[in-house]
């Protein structure tokens, strides 16, 4: 985990008028002032606006569009709407012998892969066992690509060039297999010099790689080259010898072909001579395989929760052949405007592109979004629509947004170049609000910054509409209670650090709290945390000795002289955090030299680089010492997991428990494992993706 926090906009306090929700408003277009900021907030059960900042202005959605896409479908496709692949024989068996054509016919199934079955070829080799079931063990003759089910390009027009060689950009077939894509896996070779190992996942024999990667190096430092026609991808550069993988996915060009030879491979695993013949006799199919996918609720899931571009695409063809006998792009879009027109929704207040809202000639209203939401929850099929969003923490992309509330708030997320966008439901009490907020024109603030500010609206959304939950400090209180009559110093460390395991892992949920600029984050939060502040809560309640100094000594903790402002806070761990709360290093052995990126982080060319000498332990000798240090009695200590990135002093950070009877645990808040874990210090440096060069140990004042 990164030590710099995420920061901005969020409070203890919750909204309870417009005026508040203007403030944050005005705040967020001060932070970002190039950007463009829409919020939509709509009441679902009288289907009028709470709040609209910008909501009637034209906003580029992102994947936000597929909010449309699956919303038409799902109201113009039959519930138990299951697409189908067919292998048609055209031609005469006799014997064991097929000849003729098989026609492979494809009706729009995106899940040929291992996302629903035991791998990649298992609905392929369904389907040749099946004619093994026949009696056939030879074919001599030709495999016909039937893809008359969509029309038009298979690179949607509306997208930009580049995307097609990135796996979100994959083409749009209704034959389709494995996503489209490749899993290339990268190892180095044996010693400096050896020419990388390079694996292609599924291993059809359909993708050409040119492999100039060379064992070398410190790390994987590697680019690709793809053809724009062809399946061949180019690999060059480095990867470094203690490198134990590198992987990419990428798209396969001519998807159709793809799909063909996979079925070429399967009938060869099968045991099927295949003989390619074109002067076959072929006439009308006399029999048809028929393998039926999964359903439309499973294709809406893996558009809603997964963001998934080619099941969108797919899901927008198919409707416009379902609806108009016409698989095209401008066909789904025209059945999408008939829909929102017979609901009685702004369709003018939608320009629709493609299904995916990969595209920037997208534009929608906010308002007109949670009109089609609110109108979408009230409707028969609302619950199947409402399921397929994602949850906070829980499906697909919701693990991004960071929320308090996650059980009360089903969403979509939407990002492209310079716009972010989030829309969904908010459970409220009595009610339920449809939601829509977006920025726009955002190239110039930063992906983390932007998220976090919609995200965090939504939070503060969710927590004023449901009054029920519990204060932060009333948890707190709690906490300290059960620790109150320990007197020892690093007991009582021990007993908070142990007592917050479990605690969802939530990278930067603190702030200056509404009081003080810039950010409306709590002081104080309990529910979740990352690594800093879950030390930060421990070493308070460990320190007070009445609740009452709680409060204070955690801020103490977190900015330099309890000064509470973003510029006093303590965001690098050892010059800052370590070095103002005087916390002591010790049981080193070499010096880990670095200058320190202030100027940069804070945006201040007046600010001096600090330029510091950390002493540590490297990393193998760390993993020897974690594994046979012994300790007479229970010992807490802290330690910082260096970082080799330029003008970062740490990655990562927790305590350190030693005993007797164990080796050194690491007890710590994991962004990897979602929560406050313990595990042996020894696995976690073995096993941690943090490029680091070793750690460094310090130890808490006594009182």
């Amino acid at each position: 985990m990164r030590f710099l926090l995420l920061f901005l906009l969020l409070a203890g306090a919750s909204f309870a008028s417009n005026p508040f929700l203007d403030s944050l408003v005005a705040y967020a277009d001060s932070l970002a002032p190039t950007a463009k900021l829409g919020i939509s907030l709509r009441s679902v059960k009288t289907d009028s606006l709470v709040y609209s900042h910008n909501g009637n202005d034209w906003f580029v959605p992102a994947s936000t569009m597929k909010l449309l896409t699956t919303a038409a479908a799902v109201q113009s496709i039959p519930l138990n709407y299951a697409p189908k692949t067919l292998v048609h024989l055209e031609g005469i068996k006799r014997g064991n012998v097929f000849s003729g054509a098989l026609r492979l016919e494809g009706r729009g199934d995106p899940n040929i892969s291992a996302r629903y079955y035991p791998n990649a070829l298992f609905v392929l080799d369904s389907l040749t066992e099946s004619l093994k079931a026949r009696g056939i063990d030879t074919i001599r003759g030709i495999l016909d690509l039937d893809t008359s089910f969509f029309k038009g390009p298979r690179k949607p027009r509306a997208w930009r060039q580049r995307f097609f060689d990135a796996w979100y950009g994959a083409e749009i077939s209704p034959l389709a297999f494995n996503d489209n894509c490749v899993l290339i896996e990268i190892r180095p070779g044996a010693k400096d010099g050896d020419s990388a190992l390079i694996t292609i996942i599924p291993d059809i024999g359909y993708v050409k790689v040119k492999n100039d990667i060379t064992t070398g190096g410190r790390r994987a430092n590697h680019k690709h080259a793809m053809d724009p026609e062809k399946p061949e991808i180019s690999f060059t550069g480095t990867i470094g010898a203690r490198v134990q993988l590198s992987t990419v996915v990428l798209p396969v060009r001519n998807p159709a072909r793809y799909f063909e030879a996979a079925f070429l491979r399967s009938l060869e695993n099968k045991g099927i001579i295949f003989i390619r013949e074109t002067a076959v006799y072929r006439k009308k199919a006399t029999d048809s395989i028929v393998f039926t996918g999964p359903p439309l609720r499973s294709i809406m899931d893996e558009v809603n929760q997964r963001s998934q571009n080619m099941h969108a695409e797919v899901l927008l063809r198919t409707l416009g052949q379902l609806d108009r006998y016409d698989g095209s792009v401008e066909s789904g879009i025209l059945s999408t405007r008939v829909f929102l027109h017979n609901a009685g929704l702004p369709e003018a207040d939608f320009k629709m592109a493609d299904g995916s809202g990969l595209s920037h000639q997208n534009s929608l209203k906010p308002n007109a979004l949670t009109q089609l939401l609110t109108y979408m929850k009230k409707q028969p099929k609302g619950n199947v629509y409402y399921s397929s969003l994602a949850i906070p923490g829980i499906s697909g992309g919701g693990k991004r947004v960071d929320i308090e509330y996650k059980n009360k708030v089903r969403f979509k997320t939407g990002f492209i170049e310079g716009t972010h966008g989030l829309a969904g439901y908010i459970a409220a009490d009595g009610d339920t609000l449809a939601f829509a907020f977006y920025f726009n024109n955002a190239q110039k603030v930063t992906e983390s910054l932007a998220r976090d500010i919609i995200d965090t609206i939504t939070g503060r959304i969710a927590k004023h509409y449901n009054s029920s939950e519990e204060s932060a400090l009333e948890e707190g209180k709690r906490l300290w209670n059960s620790g109150r009559e320990i007197r020892n110093t690093n007991a009582r460390i021990n007993h908070f650090s142990d007592r917050l395991k479990g605690k969802p892992y939530l990278l930067g949920p603190m702030g200056e709290g509404i009081s003080v600029f810039p950010s409306f984050k709590p002081r104080v939060h309990f529910k979740e945390m990352d690594c800093v502040t879950y030390m930060e809560h421990a070493l308070a309640l460990a320190y007070a000795r009445n609740y009452d100094d709680f409060f204070n000594i955690l801020q103490s903790i977190r900015y330099k002289n309890g000064v509470i402002d973003y510029k006093t806070r303590n965001h690098f761990l050892v010059v800052d955090w370590i070095a103002n709360n005087k916390f002591k290093m010790n049981m080193e052995q070499e010096v880990f030299e670095k200058e320190i990126y202030k100027r940069r982080f804070f945006k201040d060319s007046s600010l001096v680089n600090p330029k510091i000498s950390i002493p540590f332990l490297p990393k193998d000798k760390a993993i020897t010492f974690a594994d046979t240090v012994r300790f007479a009695q229970d010992t807490v200590f802290g330690v910082a997991i260096l970082s080799e990135l330029p003008g970062l002093d740490a990655a990562h950070t927790g305590f350190i428990v030693g005993s007797r009877n164990k080796p050194l645990m690491l007890r710590h808040a994991s962004q990897l494992r979602g929560r406050v874990i313990e595990q042996p210090l020894s696995e976690f440096l073995k096993t941690t993706k943090i490029k680091t060069p070793g750690v460094a140990f310090f130890r808490f004042d006594d009182d």
